[in-house]
């Protein structure tokens, strides 16, 4: 099926990127390599796609909201200048909401969450 979306794909210009299309299988499906292209496919466990890492079985959301949090403090680092410059307080709380939070929250509405990591949103 693969190979029949990759040649479908460049019929209308289109490429599929090898290095970015992952494997993923249950316990109930036999393990094999997949080979598009001449290309075998990376089998993986967990992989980041739309913002969320997606893993199979059980969720360790834990592990999300560590990711999340650390990307939070990255982008937060990347408008230091913006956070001690003399622009009004009310324009650094819109920047905040439009480039921080977002990436912190983007897809927290599934998320299981216990007291501890509510509580470690809260304080970051």
């Amino acid at each position: 099926m693969l190979n029949g979306l990759s040649r479908a794909s460049q019929q209308v210009g289109l490429r599929m990127n090898m290095s970015k299309t992952k494997i993923m299988s249950n316990a109930h499906g036999p393990l094999q390599p997949v080979i598009v292209e001449n290309t075998a496919l990376e089998i993986v466990d967990e992989y980041v796609y739309l913002g969320h890492e997606i893993q199979l079985g059980r969720s360790n959301f834990e592990k999300e909201v560590n990711r999340r949090i650390q990307l939070g403090w990255t982008a937060f680092g990347k408008l230091r200048a913006i956070f001690s410059s003399k622009i009004p307080q009310c324009l650094k709380t819109k920047v905040f909401e439009q480039c921080v939070l977002p990436v912190m929250t983007y897809g927290s509405e599934t998320w299981s969450l216990t007291m501890g990591l509510i509580r470690r949103l809260r304080v970051t």
